[in-house]
């Protein structure tokens, strides 16, 4: 049941009866009239009208009226389902069509909702609703709706004939229940208008209609205003209605009354006086009603219109300092793609001296400078000279000591240089260098090389010119440090491929996947590396004979080496060569940054330009520190190996992607640290293991793939592998295998 009824809006027990009447229903359009939020401003609200509430009534007059009708079903149009709220008793016999119908789609849905019920809802009449509406009602069905309007009674209909309602579709219109509410006496400064016998008659003679109302004894009150109600004389407010129930006659330009001359069964001038009479509203509301009206209108349109003109005015300033914020945005990103068109060259680029060129060239017409000299650092004791622009070559030594070149602190940023750079002889006496930069190339704190910039012309370079340059110098250290990686990964690649095409046409399928096979277990250690207080296990069985699963173990220095695992996906060739390309990424940026994280999203970063789309890799790699014992790891989409210590098994945190699938910017990975004890066994494994099916076709599971673990803890690592594959088969039985299979085992003595 709900929280309200009609009657706790009512004050005047003479309207019951028309109320009754109006939830008995019948044929023809019923509307409930008021101005709603959307036509009352939070200014206007003050000098105009209040919220009528009109939605709540229209919704509880529903809800009457469904509760009157227990047999009648019910069809509601409207915009959003969440607006429709009704005890779960009631939502039974409710169908609810949320959409903005087309006029084809009104049709079918006036004819749909015909055969579902006799009932039809439409939440909001306005001129995408009206015909729907109307056309209902005209075939003999009880329709109700709601309209957000200022008018009243008759005046509601004549609002239909302007929305373009011809006047012989107007008479199904039955009944308009019209709610306004009036700010309401302060009850604490409320008091009794003194009005004698005369005034009285004096009422009586101008409103015969409410000559029983302006009786002698009649009482009314007025309020002077108090602290209470901040000296306005009003606090809160109260519904008022309008009670409209024509007698079906079209609207007729002859002298016959017709529907837009009837009066309301119950007007809202009526209902004002009688609550005057009970104390509710002063007299002076129904006596200057109409005008009262009329002001309300006038205010509401003027606060309107003055709300318009702020709009506009403020919309055009924020038209102006778009356009402003537009022009300068235009001349950024006319900048940004040709710093993007750079980029991409560099991405593509391999050789080191055509890359070289291209940097003194676009740095020259980045920056408007007309010197451009980069230098290449071979190795720790030796740099190159690899490019220039406006030095005479012939007079430049290309190849130097890497002291004679790089300064002893490695700069981050662009630095103010105006001396002749290393190496260059001063050929022109009369020529001044008037601005320099000198722009170290670095990648993750090591040093690349260094570009130096310079302007016989300009005085010094704009400070979107600096940042460009730096921007720019990042991709260009980035390009240099691995073209020369990228050379030699292409050619093995290269190698696979051609290798590959050369054995499926001499042996077919067979021999490429033997060859494949090949190269795999090529990839896959034989020998672990000999680190006192560790040794290692592992098993591994590819599915279709080639798998893509893989693992390593391999020194970094004397007191620290890599581990890692990794599931490709697919399998067959594809799956090994990419196999292959990924370990060898990983074992060549191991060995140059300490970070499993950082290793990580390197091998991703060059997978992605090296092979993109075509695998993705989920990896496992973590460092050991033989001394302390630690172990740093990253997950990149890996299931979560174990750590068995003692008969627990405990699961390895961390979140990351999977490589080779996310580009730079969206791929990401955390890194994790946990100190490993005597006794402590870890173990990776591939999915393979879990995934594996019996006869049934029920996989072994994690859940399972634990507690067998935990039961061959007391294992070393050979045997513990040895078993665990050896109850794995047993589960399969004559089952097919359809994914790889890989354990690796750490045992920490």
């Amino acid at each position: 049941m709900p929280l309200l009824k009609l009657r706790d809006f009512f004050h005047l027990p003479q309207i019951d009866s028309h109320i009754q009447q109006l939830t008995d229903g019948g044929p023809g359009l019923c509307l409930v009239a008021g101005p709603d939020l959307h036509l009352v401003s939070e200014v206007s609200s003050q000098r105009g009208f209040l919220p009528s509430g009109r939605p709540t009534v229209f919704w509880i007059l529903l809800q009457e009226i469904l509760e009157t009708h227990p047999a009648e079903k019910c069809t509601v149009i409207t915009e959003s389902k969440e607006s429709v709220r009704f005890p779960r008793s009631l939502k039974r016999r409710l169908t609810v069509l949320e959409t903005r119908p087309s006029e084809e789609r009104r049709g079918r849905m006036v004819a749909e909702s015909t055969e579902r019920s006799g009932l039809l809802v439409v939440e909001r009449l306005n001129e995408e609703t009206m015909d729907l509406a109307l056309s209902a009602a005209s075939q003999g069905r009880w329709v109700i709706s709601q309209i957000d309007t200022i008018f009243r009674g008759a005046g509601v209909a004549r609002q239909l004939l302007d929305l373009g309602i011809s006047p012989e579709r107007l008479t199904c219109l039955s009944w308009v229940l019209t709610v306004q509410r009036l700010p309401a006496l302060c009850p604490s400064c409320k008091q009794l208008l003194p009005l004698d016998a005369d005034q009285l008659a004096v009422l009586r003679s101008q409103y015969p209609p409410y000559a029983h109302l302006f009786g002698v004894g009649a009482t009314f009150f007025r309020a002077k205003g108090c602290p209470d109600c901040r000296q306005t004389g009003r606090k809160g407010d109260v519904a008022v209605f309008d009670i409209f129930h024509p007698s079906g006659k079209p609207v007729s330009p002859s002298r016959q009354p017709g529907l837009l001359q009837q009066s309301s069964l119950f007007s809202m001038e009526a209902y004002v006086l009688h609550l005057a009479s009970l104390g509710y509203l002063p007299l002076d509301d129904f006596l200057f009603f109409e005008s009262d009206q009329l002001r309300r209108t006038f205010n509401l349109l003027e606060d309107h219109e003055r709300e318009l003109l702020q709009s506009n005015t403020s919309l055009e300033a924020r038209l102006l300092q778009l356009e402003a914020a537009n022009r300068v945005l235009q001349r950024q990103t006319n900048a940004l793609i040709s710093l993007q068109d750079i980029g991409q060259a560099l991405v593509t680029g391999t050789d080191l001296a055509d890359l070289a060129r291209l940097v003194c060239r676009r740095t020259c017409e980045l920056c408007g400078a007309d010197r451009a000299i980069l230098y290449y650092q071979r190795s720790a004791q030796h740099a190159e000279v690899l490019a220039t622009i406006g030095w005479d070559l012939s007079g430049i030594q290309r190849l130097f000591e890497a002291s004679q070149v790089f300064s002893q602190d490695v700069f981050q940023e662009p630095t103010p240089f105006t001396g002749y750079p290393p190496g260059v002889v001063m050929y022109k006496t009369n020529e001044t260098l008037r601005a320099g930069l000198y722009i170290p190339l670095i990648v993750q704190n090591r040093r690349v090389g260094l570009l130096i910039v310079q302007s016989t012309e300009k005085v010094r370079f704009a400070p979107g010119e600096l940042a460009m340059l730096q921007t720019f110098s990042q991709q260009a250290a980035l390009a240099l440090q691995r073209a020369g990686l990228i050379e030699q990964l292409r050619s093995k690649i290269e190698q696979l491929e051609a290798a590959q095409v050369e054995l499926a046409q001499k042996e077919r399928l067979e021999r490429e996947m033997e060859l494949a096979r090949q190269v795999q277990q090529s990839v896959l250690p034989t020998d672990f590396p000999s680190v006192t207080g560790f040794r290692f296990a592992a098993q591994n069985e590819p599915a279709r004979r080639v798998g893509g699963d893989f693992y390593d173990v391999f020194s970094l220095d004397e007191d620290h080496f890599g581990l890692a695992i990794a599931d490709v996906s697919d399998k067959g060739m594809p799956a090994a060569l990419y196999m292959a390309l990924t370990r060898s990424l990983l074992r060549s940026e191991a060995r140059r940054e300490p970070s499993p994280a950082v290793v990580v999203a390197n091998v991703n970063r060059l997978l992605i330009e090296l092979a993109p789309g075509v695998n993705y890799v989920t990896l496992f790699y973590g460092v050991v520190d033989r001394l302390t014992r630690s172990f740093t790891y990253t997950r990149a989409g890996h299931d979560r190996p174990f750590l068995l210590r003692g008969e627990i098994a405990i699961e390895l945190g961390g979140m990351g992607t999977s490589v080779g699938l996310l580009e730079e910017g969206e791929f990401s990975v955390v890194e994790e640290q946990i100190s490993l004890a005597s006794g402590d066994q870890l173990v990776l494994y591939t999915d393979g293991l879990c995934d594996i099916l019996n006869s049934d076709e029920i996989p072994f599971g994690r859940d399972r793939l634990k507690d067998l673990l935990v039961s061959y803890s007391h294992l070393p690592a050979d045997q513990l592998c040895h078993q665990v594959f050896k109850d794995l088969f047993a589960y399969r039985g004559d089952s097919d295998q359809y994914d790889d299979m890989t354990l690796v085992v750490v045992n920490v003595e």
